[in-house]
């Protein structure tokens, strides 16, 4: 039943990585801005910080479009990263969630397959309502610690 359903649907494509990821006209300005307020000769460890900070502010992350933003303005971001210690743990981001297994991800389509047989039974084989479809949401939540908010499988390689 479950490879029926997995049978029409086409794997999502990863996700991309920040490094992709264009700046908005209005990243663009603000970090010209920014650096326009600064020498670039003269840069020192509390400039880069407070470059780096308006920028983390600005939701601007670290990516080959900044990059090439900053080197338009005269600096290099190799620069302002060293001169604010970006490299240190502190400025990085969190880590990325463990991979899940094999055997907990085949555990949990089993269930998944279990719960929805029973509803269906239930119902003589029509389909599930969206009631229980949440039914069996929550007790795969349950089942396998899932917080709200969280995603049955992760995804992200």
């Amino acid at each position: 039943m479950i490879d029926a359903l997995n049978a029409g649907m086409p794997m999502p494509p990863p996700p991309r990585s920040g490094s992709d990821k264009a700046l908005t006209e209005e990243q663009q300005t603000l970090i010209s801005e920014t650096l326009a307020e600064y020498d670039v000769d003269n840069l020192t460890e509390a400039d880069a910080l407070s470059i780096t900070e308006a920028f983390a502010e600005a939701g601007i992350q670290p990516s080959l479009a900044l990059e090439k933003a900053v080197s338009n303005s005269g600096f290099e971001a190799k620069a302002i990263g060293d001169l604010a210690k970006v490299s240190g743990e502190g400025n990085r981001p969190p880590p990325p969630p463990p991979q899940q297994s094999t055997e907990e991800i085949t555990s949990m389509v089993d269930y998944l397959a279990e719960l929805m047989e029973e509803k269906l039974a239930v119902n003589n084989g029509s389909s599930l309502s969206d009631e229980d479809k949440q039914s069996i949401l929550a007790q795969i939540f349950e089942k396998f610690d899932i917080k709200d908010g969280d995603s049955i499988i992760n995804t992200t390689a």
